[in-house]
């Protein structure tokens, strides 16, 4: 199931080779199965594409956005729209604890 997953996703790159983001996301898609095999069967899903899943990246964009004609998405953001169109949920990253720098000398005192 891996080979045909990660032969799907270079398929669909080579199938639209000017776009930038087909091959980035596909890029980073192929990487993810790689490194989790265990998810290869939502990628070679037949009714699932790469071009799909870039589609939802757009209206997640599209519902961010705030008035303004354009939105940005992390990369995060991006990936994680694309990994939510094949099935697959992303762990919520745990906030990285503040570090709060105090320091007392007591020749200072």
């Amino acid at each position: 199931m891996l080979k045909e997953a990660l032969n799907k996703l270079q398929r669909e790159i080579a199938a639209n080779p000017q776009s930038e983001y087909t091959r980035f996301v596909g890029s980073e898609m192929i990487k993810f199965v790689r490194e989790n095999p265990d998810k290869a069967e939502l990628f070679a899903d037949p009714n699932k594409s790469l071009s799909e899943g870039l589609v939802a990246m757009r209206y997640l964009a599209m519902r961010k956005r705030n008035g303004s004609s354009v939105s940005v998405l992390t990369m995060e953001e991006g990936l994680g729209a694309v990994l939510k169109y094949y099935g697959i949920k992303q762990p919520k990253a745990a906030p990285e604890p503040v570090v709060v720098g105090f320091s007392v000398d007591l020749d200072d005192l």
